[in-house]
């Protein structure tokens, strides 16, 4: 990886010649195929709306013979971009992960981030909106009809590939987000999270 000029280039599973270039900017993405007679494929950042990441395996007839790390990004047209590192009978499998693990980070600082911003804006302002199948209303979160949670209520675990979001003294009631799955699930755990802490800091306050 180049950090000085914001590019990862990905190694061909065999071969060590470059597959892959990504290109991290303000602009944009960009991902070139040196190996290949694709066209450049170039993202606008402003029209990322929404990525989901994960890990999963291979299979065979009977048993396990790989390993994929893959990303998707959506733009506000809900057109879907892949990105997947697939990795064969443990080639490059650490060098791979490692590899998804900086896309993952750069995506975050260079697009995500914002995201986050924009949401916690909405939030400090009061403003109804809906991320990842959750609503923010000015006093708490819900889910569905029958679920909602006061911002005093509301605990956060966190988990490798997903979190769950439940009632602070009543666990079964719940939302689990996958990060793999749910659009912006990662956006959400964060958002929260700082919500969260936000509230219990003004209730430890409260009592001094």
């Amino acid at each position: 990886m180049n950090s000085s000029s914001n590019i990862i280039e990905i190694p061909g599973l065999i071969q060590n010649r470059t597959s892959k270039k990504i290109l991290f900017a303000d602009e944009g993405l960009t991902i070139e195929k040196p190996l290949s007679f694709d066209p450049t494929l170039f993202i606008p950042g402003e029209n990322i709306s929404a990525f989901r990441f994960g890990v999963k395996d291979l299979y065979g007839y009977k048993f396990v013979f790989g390993r994929q790390y893959f990303i998707e990004t959506k733009d506000f047209k809900n057109k879907i971009f892949r990105l997947k590192l697939n990795s064969y009978y443990g080639i490059r499998r650490k060098t791979y992960y490692r590899i998804w693990s900086e896309l993952l980070q750069y995506l975050w600082d260079f697009y995500l981030v914002n995201q986050l911003s924009y949401y916690t804006e909405l939030y400090n302002i009061q403003q109804i909106f809906e991320l990842a199948g959750v609503t923010f209303h000015s006093d708490g979160i819900s889910w569905d009809k029958n679920n909602k949670l006061l911002w005093n209520e509301i605990a956060v675990k966190s988990y490798q590939t997903y979190f769950m979001i439940h009632h602070i003294d009543n666990p079964k009631k719940y939302k689990c987000c996958v990060f793999s799955i749910d659009w912006n699930a990662v956006v959400l755990q964060s958002l929260l999270k700082d919500i969260v802490k936000e509230h219990k800091k003004t209730t430890k306050s409260s009592f001094l």
